[in-house]
């Protein structure tokens, strides 16, 4: 039976056939069969980017084949992993003791992506990334060169597990409680919102969201930095919330940890 890694990310379903599928049957480096690059390049190129983003998530060039985007099942599509080893940009996969391939290694590690190959949006992060970095230093944002309409960021003190996300899609800026802070944020923040902000409660994150102005990143940054700003001005307004959640981890690992006085 398949087992199921949690990625913190939406898939977002392209035009065409999919890149990563519903199905739950596993496939074997046999059955892989796709010996050259793909011939509809604008979906391998989306499927080689939605690996690199979710290697950088994961930390590792190792991307398991099964994934859970946020709550979604779904399995690499074993036409995409072919011509991905076709073209060498994954290792040639094995197969696990199982007897089916349970992760592929990319060739490079995520965000190596050349400017010259670089897609729309990965350039388009290259400059928002230069541009916040430039005039925002209450921030910290990494190179994230894939192909996902979405940028994730820390503030300076930021713990593990706690980030910020602008959608590009969706036109908002979130507060993402991973794993441990998830509990915690949902008890210190569902009754202590206003109405401008919206809880999404994951399988396993936790968002805090508010609506910005829309973003697009066919046009080039320096014509779009009134909104870039509109969102880091936003994503501020959110720090307030992580300080809240830390500080009632705090508050509620100290009250486990008092001794308790006998009658």
């Amino acid at each position: 039976m398949a087992t199921w890694t949690f990625i913190p990310l939406d898939y977002v379903r392209q035009e065409g056939s999919d890149v990563f599928v519903t199905s739950t049957s596993p496939f074997s480096v046999e059955s892989l069969g796709k010996t050259s690059p793909a011939e509809n390049s604008e979906r391998q190129a989306y499927f080689e980017g939605l690996l690199r983003s979710i290697a950088w998530h994961l930390g590792s060039e190792h991307v398991p084949v099964f994934l859970n985007f946020n709550g979604e099942n779904r399995r690499m599509d074993k036409g995409c992993v072919g011509h991905a080893v076709a073209a060498g940009v994954l290792q040639p996969p094995r197969n696990g003791p199982d007897g089916y391939v349970a992760s592929v290694t990319l060739v490079t590690k995520s965000g190596s992506v050349s400017e010259a190959g670089a897609s729309d949006v990965s350039r388009f992060k290259q400059s928002y990334r230069a541009y916040v970095l430039s005039k925002f230093k209450d921030f910290e944002l990494t190179v994230q060169e894939g192909n996902d309409k979405e940028y994730y960021f820390k503030g300076r003190d930021f713990p593990p597990h706690m980030r910020l996300k602008h959608s590009f899609t969706s036109s908002a800026v979130t507060l993402v409680c991973e794993g441990p802070w998830k509990s915690i944020a949902r008890t210190a923040l569902t009754n202590n919102i206003p109405g401008s902000l919206s809880i999404d409660v994951h399988k396993g994150t936790l968002h805090l969201s508010t609506k910005v102005s829309p973003i697009d990143f066919r046009k080039p940054v320096e014509d779009q930095t009134g909104i870039i700003d509109e969102v880091m001005e936003a994503a501020r307004r959110l720090l307030p919330y992580a300080i809240a959640v830390q500080e009632a981890a705090r508050i509620d690992q100290s009250s486990r940890s008092s001794p308790r006085l006998e009658d």
